[in-house]
């Protein structure tokens, strides 16, 4: 992460900061993957919970990025589903300005997802896509409600 006030500020109340990855024609591009950053957030799952963002991203239905599913899969820990509509219309890319005052945002907790730790990482993050709703499968119906909407 780059060091900015709220870079400050997250490691201020105990954030743990990792490397990210980047997507680059379709590929998932790794930017001097240091080990350490999984064994800090290991460190952090024994005494602590973790949020992570599967996406990396505002944007709505990106695709999910494995390594969630593989901090997962490691340290099996319990994963409670927290998903947060309308942020990018409210906000601009790094959420920091508003982009449209008045946007609805709402933020719903899910109840614990069933884990199958034995599962392979790309089944745990199909589970974990769906339980925050940005699967394929949900992208096409916000399509279909979208495209309704609009004949009304």
């Amino acid at each position: 992460m780059k060091s900015n006030w709220l870079t400050k500020l997250f490691s201020l109340a105990g954030a743990v900061t990792v490397k990210r990855t980047w997507r680059s024609e379709g590929g998932e591009v790794r930017k001097g993957l240091d080990p350490s950053d999984t064994r800090k957030i290991h460190k952090a799952l024994e005494n602590n919970w973790v949020i992570t963002f599967p996406q990396g991203t505002t944007k709505p239905f990106a695709p999910g990025r494995k390594g969630t599913a593989f901090i997962i899969k490691q340290n099996k820990p319990v994963v409670v589903p927290v998903v947060i509509s309308g942020y990018w219309r409210a906000f601009n890319k790094k959420g920091l300005t508003f982009k449209k005052k008045g946007s609805k945002l709402s933020v719903t907790f899910k109840e614990p997802l069933q884990i199958d730790y034995n599962d392979t990482t790309e089944n745990i993050l199909e589970v974990i896509m769906n339980s925050i709703e940005q699967s394929k499968n949900f992208m096409l119906k916000s399509k279909h409600h979208l495209m309704t909407k609009m004949d009304k």
